[in-house]
């Protein structure tokens, strides 16, 4: 209970008083000097209490609960006064001067000294007395336990009863395309051939609307995802999307999140109408299928329904509902649903003993199989049990837990869920449970970023350093930890599928995550229309809602340390009530002045503007928005992280050298004396300006000895040359390089290959010199994992699997002209994926053939992946002017090319469409089906796609510039 307060309060200790560099003011007022020694002892006394609960965990023993909300209340008071102190020196600053003008002054600076020497004394007499408390309930539960053994720990445990009953939901884990393959469905096999037989097998040509009923963790998500990423599935739809609708309907995220699932760009400021026609003219004429995941009432269907076009060719919208009312009402009728049945027994143990990892073991068995009966045969409360038990590792262990879960007579499944919950919450060491708590900010059915979270979580002081781990690597276990003991739902891997990328949480443990962050005074969550009042004292606030009394929530905000916004409202705070702030994430205009504690800023304002006022936020680790305004006069000594989507107008005169990843530079920012001056710089982007690449950009880099992560990009439309891509190999270190709108000779590529640590190379609208890429017999990638090449005129491709020995996953978008992928590549040992989009037959025939030669091998779980493929071989320029022209009516409605008739569009459309097609007709070999619909811009032959204009739409523009270049 108290490992947030002390996980701060000791990061707060470290930043303010023990790190090197400590804020001037600080210093000028001698805080530290007298101070030192008393602060060094808080600071050990914090971490070594806080260790001993960690090390005697007695769990459901009263008088350790009690204890821990002592020590918590008492770190939180510590710490607040802290933190206002130091404010009120930057007060004092300003009564200083003031006072100067008449003459009088302020209290001595040796006042301020021995105001943090009385609260460091304060702190450290409480401390102790809960120490000395701890050891006499410690030795009074060891007594207890050995006059009566084993009992005394099962009646303590069984007394960890959860109070209340968590709020049920069904989660929504997959909201992208392409998940990890650790998520399993035991049994029920029976059930996806049914939902599979709805969706295509059905004779109904209508739209269908298609439901899975069932209560909240009985699986139906799991079901929809293995339906929705069945590969027979896939294939017979035109568009796919997958979207989460949340308990409190919000029909403007609902559109935007679906347009994006079908890869549509959304302007934040676009309003619910013309979304939903966007929506309906991405659909009209398309066999689509659609996802909508934990629906809640009907009120949210109706409200997108008219999105989704009734086109007579077999479309279905399937949706998940833990209400039978809702499926009733939105389903086509009863043989569009289908009722999720929970597991039997057999399969309930099959699942235990996957996600535990101890099957085989008698007395495991003897164990386990009470547990999984508790679990009333849901799939959610069986894994998160066997998550638990996978973290024991002694016989005993097994039993203590056992005997908790089987001692109680509660009957339910919300009760029963709620208490395996609770058990394997508690089971967590302090430092987990703080950044699980932490989770409870976002939204439900959020998908976290992984990426962010460690930022947010370094931020709050919530990870506990170590000598030889940086704060990333601690993170990134901790979200290790969470995934095996299945508190979280991984929902997407890194590219080269080593990494989670991005993270979710079920609706039941994500409202027993809310509950318990409310429980210990941490989180304020506004709703829409909430009445009730903010509790008196938050540390977080989670604005879910554009609707609220924003007055009564503004004068709560004094000891609040984050704000998050997840509607996509723009609101202003006024810093003046919230100035202890650490974090400040999304939508939010605020006056950056007051916040001298700030920390992490993640903005997604257009623009952000810090005022010329003297920059207080000494310790800011994370600044992150759209563009960002006069920085060169700042000194931001902790900054590790500053990102910035538009070039850096400015950079600061002053960084520390702990600064790890920067974003976007341009050429000239590019400095030897910048580079030397951040040593530890491990993450850099570079956007080429009108002016081109210079030759001391590339050559400064070499400056960068600790850089793992490069991306360089050209201007949009307009591929520019690296003058010397030679000096890239210096970067011993580097692991990840992308490439884009570049243009290269591809034997410059090979150079790459002498970079020793290389696992990710991305080549993405690339112009390539020359159309053959030969690899010479020396020029390995021997560490390269990910390859990823896009819009390349490639149409050779001279390799063998001694050039890329370890390459796992290709990627091949966009490259028309390439006739096959090396067929050597059979014999990569550890390939896992090939993944062609807008590529010819030819090569997805290649890719074919190498996956049926891996098989043979016995790698049977190497994959093809194609979409969009081509059956007709065009020349490259008639190709390009295909979907140029072909385009144009796309283009009138984006406003892309200058307005023109609609009558002189609907010429030019119809008579390159029909030259198009008469030549097509005349290519191809064998009988079909060739179809083409002016509305959605689509050509198909026996069901392949040969053009999509509407996915291409991102790169028209830049094939219209190409076409201006070529005259």
């Amino acid at each position: 209970m108290a490992c947030v307060a002390v996980n701060s309060l000791v990061r707060t200790i470290e930043l303010e008083f023990l790190q090197p560099q400590p804020r001037p003011i600080v210093l000028q007022y001698g805080l530290i000097p007298g101070n030192e020694n008393l602060l060094q002892c808080l600071h050990q006394k914090l971490g070594f209490l806080i260790e001993l609960f960690d090390e005697n965990r007695m769990d459901g023993i009263q008088a350790i609960k009690d204890l821990e909300a002592k020590l918590r209340d008492v770190a939180f008071q510590v710490e607040d006064k802290i933190e206002f102190q130091i404010l009120h020196l930057y007060d004092a600053e300003e009564d200083l001067g003031i006072a100067d003008l008449f003459g009088e002054k302020p209290q001595g600076e040796t006042w301020y000294s021995f105001k943090l020497g009385c609260i460091s004394e304060e702190a450290i007499r409480d401390i102790d007395a809960i120490h000395k408390e701890l050891s006499k309930v410690k030795m009074e539960y060891e007594r207890v336990k050995a006059s009566h053994g084993r009992k005394t720990s099962t009646l303590a445990a069984a007394s960890t009863r959860y109070d209340g009953v968590v709020m049920m939901g069904d989660s929504s884990q997959y909201a992208s395309h392409s998940q990890p393959q650790d998520n399993i469905m035991v049994g029920k096999n029976n059930e996806f051939q049914i939902v599979k037989g709805m969706l295509i097998e059905h004779s109904s040509k209508q739209r269908e609307i298609v439901s899975i009923k069932g209560m909240g963790g009985i699986g139906k998500t799991t079901l929809a995802r293995r339906v929705y990423e069945d590969s027979s599935i896939a294939s017979h739809f035109d568009k796919r999307a997958w979207v989460v609708a949340l308990q409190y309907h919000n029909k403007l995220q609902m559109l935007t999140d679906l347009l994006k699932s079908i890869g549509c760009a959304v302007d934040s400021f676009t309003g619910e109408d013309q979304l939903a026609e966007q929506l309906y003219q991405n659909l009209m004429h398309q066999r689509y299928f659609v996802v909508i995941d934990d629906i809640w009432s009907v009120d949210a269907w109706n409200s997108v329904k008219a999105s989704f076009p009734d086109n007579a060719n077999g479309s279905r919208v399937l949706l998940t509902t833990r209400s039978a009312h809702v499926a009733t009402s939105i389903s086509s009728n009863n043989n569009f649903s289908h009722q999720k049945q929970l597991l039997d027994q057999t399969e309930s143990w099959n699942l235990f003993c996957e996600k535990a990892s101890k099957s085989g073991y008698a007395e495991f068995e003897a164990i386990g199989r009470p547990i999984v009966e508790k679990c009333k045969e849901l799939a959610l409360a069986i894994v998160v049990a066997a998550g638990l038990f996978s973290k024991l590792h002694t016989l005993d262990e097994w039993k203590n837990v056992a005997e908790a879960l089987n001692s109680s007579a509660t009957t339910t499944i919300d009760e029963e869920c709620s208490r395996i919950l609770l058990s394997s919450y508690n089971h967590l060491p302090h430092s987990l449970k703080a950044c699980f708590l932490y989770l409870s900010v976002f939204s439900e059915d959020e998908e976290i970023q992984v990426k962010e979270i460690v930022k947010l979580w370094v931020a709050e002081g919530l990870l506990k350093a170590y000598v030889d781990m940086s704060f990333d690597a601690v993170a990134r276990r901790y979200i290790q930890e969470f995934k095996d003991r299945n508190l979280i739902l991984v929902k997407q891997q890194s590219i080269c599928g080593r990494k989670v990328k991005a993270f979710g949480m079920h609706d039941l443990v994500h409202s027993f995550c809310v509950r318990e962050a409310k429980k210990e005074n941490l989180l304020h969550v506004v709703y829409e229309n909430e009445s009730n009042s903010p509790p008196k004292y938050f540390r977080w606030v989670s604005i879910q809602s554009e609707w609220f009394n924003r007055q009564t929530l503004y004068s709560s905000l004094k000891n609040c340390r984050s704000i998050f916004v997840f509607y996509r409202l723009h609101i202003f705070i006024n810093s003046k009530f919230c100035s202890l702030l650490r974090v400040l994430y999304n939508h939010i205009h605020c006056d950056m002045v007051y916040l001298v504690h700030l920390r992490c800023l993640l903005s997604s304002l257009r623009v952000l503007t810090i005022s010329d006022d003297p920059f207080c936020s000494w310790n800011l680790q994370t600044l992150s928005a759209y563009t960002i305004d006069k920085m060169s006069f700042l000194e931001f000594p902790q900054l590790q992280h500053l990102r910035c989507f538009n070039p850096l107008s400015d950079i600061p005169i002053f960084f520390h050298q702990n600064l790890k990843s920067i974003s976007v530079l341009i050429p000239d920012q590019c400095t030897k004396e910048l580079f030397t001056n951040i040593p530890y710089l491990k993450k850099v982007e570079i956007l080429c300006c009108e002016d081109g690449w210079s030759d001391e950009c590339i050559n400064n880099l070499a400056y960068s000895h600790q850089l793992q992560s490069l991306h360089l990009r050209g201007h949009f439309g307009f591929p520019s040359v690296i003058p010397n891509i030679n000096c890239l190999v210096c970067l011993k270190n580097l692991i990840r390089l992308r490439f884009t709108e570049l243009t290269f000779e591809w034997k410059a590529i090979n150079i790459l290959s002498k970079l020793p640590k290389l696992e990710v190379l991305r080549l993405n609208s690339c112009e390539c010199i020359g159309t053959e890429w030969e690899l010479l017999e020396k020029e390995n990638f021997e560490q390269l994992i990910y390859l990823e090449i896009s819009l390349s005129y490639l149409k050779h491709w001279e390799a063998s699997a001694c050039h890329f020995p370890n390459l796992e996953h290709l990627v091949i978008k966009w490259c028309p002209q390439l006739a096959k992928i090396p067929t050597d590549f059979a014999e990569i040992l550890d390939l896992k994926s090939i993944k062609l989009i807008d590529c010819r037959l030819s090569a997805v025939n290649s890719a074919k053939k190498i996956q049926e030669e891996q098989r043979e091998f016995g790698n049977d779980n190497m994959v093809v992946i194609e979409e969009y493929t081509i059956l007709v071989s065009l020349s490259p320029v008639f190709f390009l002017y295909c979907l140029f022209f072909i385009s144009l009516p796309f283009f009138s409605k984006l406003d892309l090319v200058s307005p023109c008739p609609n009558n002189f569009f609907s010429m030019i459309h119809s008579s390159l469409t029909t030259a198009l097609l008469m030549m097509m007709n005349k290519s191809k070999k064998k009988q079909g089906d060739l179809t083409y619909s002016s509305h959605t811009l689509k050509l198909q032959f026996n069901g392949y796609s040969i053009l999509d204009a509407a996915t291409l739409a991102c790169k028209m523009q830049r094939f219209s510039l190409l076409m201006i270049r070529l005259g």
